[in-house]
């Protein structure tokens, strides 16, 4: 035998107990033996190597130990509690009371004895019964799972529990190798642990296994293992603690998820946001795929479903029952029928059903009560973190906006009027002269002020409109709201000869707002205000486009005017600031309004050359709007 007798956990397991436990093989030939049993006989390793069992009973018994080896050899099943005095080293005896176990170890029959010091322990020989207890809280009753493997990797013993857990008899699971029943990840880790236990003189350690149980759920397991060595010291086996931590595992994992997820804004890309969301939760629940659904769209998608799968109908029905969370077990042949396990969780915007978190798999019994739990809360706290986002960026755009406004109305207006005071003051002075001249100068530079401070008005005003309506996005067929900003346009430039080429289709639809119109007066006024010419033309074509699985439509308007430097382009869609030259001249507010607009109903403006390379020859606005 070696030092390395017994695994350190194991041992310290029973140090515990009054028991001494060891392991034959051929009836007599010791091949373990645990540190308590060393302790109490006084024996050494080495001189345990020359002793066969019969060696260490006191003569007076020695003959019925004989009889019981006799009875074994015959394949006869002798009484497997025997009360025999064993001879220490030092030649005192201890009365023991042994409880046998036939086993299979390293590939061949053996036997586990406990045995326990009657004589020395009062209470122990007033209940002998509790030793017997003891044994049988470690291999069937304890919630520790206890599984012993051979150097080969064959199973040995295994108890109650993790058969339990595990769904398998042990008759099903004797002899076949341990790692049959782990997931791909944790094999590696299991052979890369005894392998380090062996060359790094490591006998005793503590990691996580996942097991799959009969019906391929997993199940992970903090493990507490080490080798078993026979009498000269080479390893000849494993053994191992197993307690169930599926559920702590789960629960820790799942708030770090929201740990994780819990500011949006780290997130630029909220599409790619839902598909991380899901990724980690399939992972933490085992699941082979999934949706989230929110706002009457699949943000996130794993998997095949039917065809009669229909996202909406699902929250819909959900909301009529009042059901935060379901669960789908056997027949969930409206989902695919590939999933025999599903869980479908509620995700509420301003406590409202707004979408839902689908998990499936197909595996029946996939989800326990508890994962439901954990779902359902999950589903809650980031519908929260949703909201609260939201929240916070629209209060963030309600300060800046009033903060634009307060900056517009007390610099530029107050100067506008500043100016006009002044001017109607020299008005005064010279109301009494002759100098005409001078009196139209001061008319005509109020007049021009007086304008600037309307444009400054009507500007807040529009601002205020857009503020107002950003929220509010309907379907809108854009032909009649774009024939209606044509013939208002029309008639302002009564002094021009306006030609229009429209190419729009009758019902193309897009997704906006009351105030398009607005956008579409603003584009088309700046074409034909920038015409030099007294006749100008507009084309107008409406286009789908589509990127991915992104559809959304094209209105580009093309005018012949001046056209715009590409380097001022992108000063037309620049914020407002106080003093900003736009006030001064009016050029770029309409388009700058358009911007805003846009933006609200999740569209895009851009420019364009009408020919490529030469901004003079006229300008192509393209708005591009989500699809009705």
């Amino acid at each position: 035998m070696s030092d390395k007798n017994t695994l350190s956990d194991f041992e310290e397991f029973f140090d515990t107990t009054p028991m001494s436990i060891m392991i034959v093989q051929d009836i007599q030939e010791i091949v373990y033996c645990n540190t308590p049993f060393f302790t109490s006989s006084g024996y050494s390793i080495d001189e345990l190597a020359d002793l066969k069992l019969v060696n260490l009973i006191h003569d007076d018994d020695k003959s019925a130990v004989l009889e019981r080896i006799k009875a074994l050899e015959k394949g006869e099943k002798p009484d497997p509690v025997m009360q025999v005095r064993f001879v220490r080293k030092d030649g005192t005896v201890a009365l023991t009371r042994i409880f046998t176990y036939d086993i299979v170890f390293n590939g061949k029959p053996s036997r586990i004895l406990a045995g326990v010091n009657i004589s020395a322990e009062p209470l122990i020989e007033q209940s002998p019964e509790l030793v017997d207890s003891l044994l049988q809280t470690l291999t069937t009753y304890s919630e520790l799972g206890f599984w012993v493997d051979d150097i080969n990797d064959h199973t040995v013993f295994i108890n109650d529990r993790l058969c339990d857990y595990l769904g398998y008899s042990f008759e099903e699971i004797r002899d076949k190798p341990i790692t049959d029943f782990f997931h791909p990840d944790s094999q590696e880790l299991y052979y890369q642990v005894l392998k380090d236990r062996i060359e790094k003189n490591q006998p005793a350690s503590s990691y996580e296994l996942v097991l799959i149980n009969k019906e391929g759920r997993p199940n992970t397991f903090r493990v507490t293992g080490s080798l078993l060595f026979d009498t000269f010291g080479s390893p000849i086996g494993s053994v191992g603690f197993f307690t169930n931590i599926e559920a702590t595992k789960k629960l820790s994992l799942t708030v770090s998820v929201l740990n994780k997820y819990a500011l949006f804004s780290k997130f630029k890309d909220l599409s790619s946001f839902w598909e991380n969301v899901l990724n980690d939760l399939s992972d933490i629940y085992y699941a082979d795929g999934g949706i989230i659904f929110l706002d009457g769209e699949v943000l996130a998608k794993q998997g095949e479903f039917s065809k009669k799968f229909n996202p909406q109908d699902i929250l819909e029905d959900l909301a009529k029952k009042g059901e935060n969370i379901i669960h789908c077990k056997g027949n969930c042949n409206h989902i695919s029928t590939e999933v025999n396990s599903a869980t479908i969780s509620v995700l509420h915007i301003n406590q409202l059903p707004a979408g839902f978190i689908l998990l499936i798999s197909k595996i029946e019994n996939q989800f326990y009560p508890e994962d439901l739990d954990l779902i359902l809360a999950f589903s809650s706290q980031i519908s929260l973190n949703y909201e609260h986002h939201f929240s916070f960026l629209q209060s963030e755009e309600e300060r800046e906006f009033v903060s634009v406004l307060l900056d517009i109305l007390s610099h530029d207006f107050l100067n506008a009027n500043t100016s006009v005071h002044g001017y109607l003051e020299l008005l005064n002075q010279f109301v009494e002269t002759e100098n005409t001249e001078k009196l139209k100068s001061y008319i005509e530079r109020s007049l021009s002020v007086v304008e600037r401070s309307e444009r400054i008005l009507q500007t807040v005003q529009q601002l205020t409109k857009i503020q107002k309506e950003r929220k509010v996005r309907k379907t809108v067929i854009v032909k009649p709201v774009l024939e209606n900003a044509i013939k208002v346009q029309k008639s302002m430039f009564y002094d021009k000869e306006v030609n229009f080429k429209v190419a729009c289709s009758k019902n193309l639809s897009i997704i906006a707002g009351d105030l398009l119109q607005n956008v579409f007066e603003n584009i088309i006024n700046n074409g034909i205000k920038y015409t030099s010419s007294k006749e100008a033309t507009l084309e107008i074509v409406c286009e789908e486009v589509a990127v991915g699985e992104e559809k959304n439509t094209e209105i580009r308007f093309i005018d012949q005017g001046m056209g715009i430097p590409d380097e001022d382009k992108p000063l037309f869609f620049k914020r407002l600031s106080r003093g900003d030259h736009r006030f001064q001249t009016g050029s770029g507010l309409g388009l700058y309004m358009a911007r805003i607009l846009v933006n609200s109903y999740d569209g895009s403006i851009r420019f364009e050359n009408r020919i490529q390379d030469d901004h003079t020859k006229g300008t192509v606005v393209v708005l591009t709007l989500p699809r009705g």
